[in-house]
């Protein structure tokens, strides 16, 4: 009540004309947004084919989790993080891969690496990014509207000759 009384007494306060245009600039402000926003939203879903974990990964600087090694099979990942905004036609991968202790004992050490890629083809529908991580540093990424990744049953497939 103290809020709607306090705008009514600063619009008295102001010319008729001066708030016709600040209420025309809000709703092109508005218009503008809805018509031309490029940004695409949803949840990030690791998938991991390699033989490391994912300490953690990042796209766009979203924190994406962290992923057991091998945690790529048709219909597994590495769980879901949401909500997330992706603006751009590119987007970057920030991840670190982690050491099992028999790794660890082996010599290797955890590494960072990044990569930036495309924006996939993304529909109103879509609301999950998967990330698919793959041997030799590579990533591949694809937009769906639930947990299935487009890319699974091919990289099934292709890695573990399932």
């Amino acid at each position: 009540m103290l809020v709607r009384w306090a705008i009514r007494r600063y619009m008295d306060l102001l010319p008729v004309w001066l708030q016709v245009v600040l209420v025309g600039l809000v709703v092109v402000w508005l218009g503008w947004g809805m018509l031309f926003d490029t940004s695409k939203s949803g949840s990030l879903m690791g998938h991991n084919h390699t033989d490391r974990p994912v300490g953690s990964f990042w796209v766009d600087g979203n924190w994406g989790g962290n992923l057991f090694a091998y945690s790529g099979g048709l219909y597994t990942g590495g769980g879901t993080t949401c909500c997330w905004s992706f603006k751009g036609d590119t987007i970057e991968v920030v991840w670190i891969l982690s050491v099992t202790g028999e790794q660890k004992r082996q010599g290797l050490e955890q590494e960072r690496h990044s990569v930036t890629l495309p924006m996939p083809d993304y529909s109103q529908e879509d609301r999950r990014l998967h990330v698919h991580f793959l041997p030799d540093n590579k990533v591949e990424l694809a937009w769906s509207p639930d947990l299935q990744s487009p890319l699974s049953p091919r990289l099934q497939k292709e890695l573990h000759n399932d």
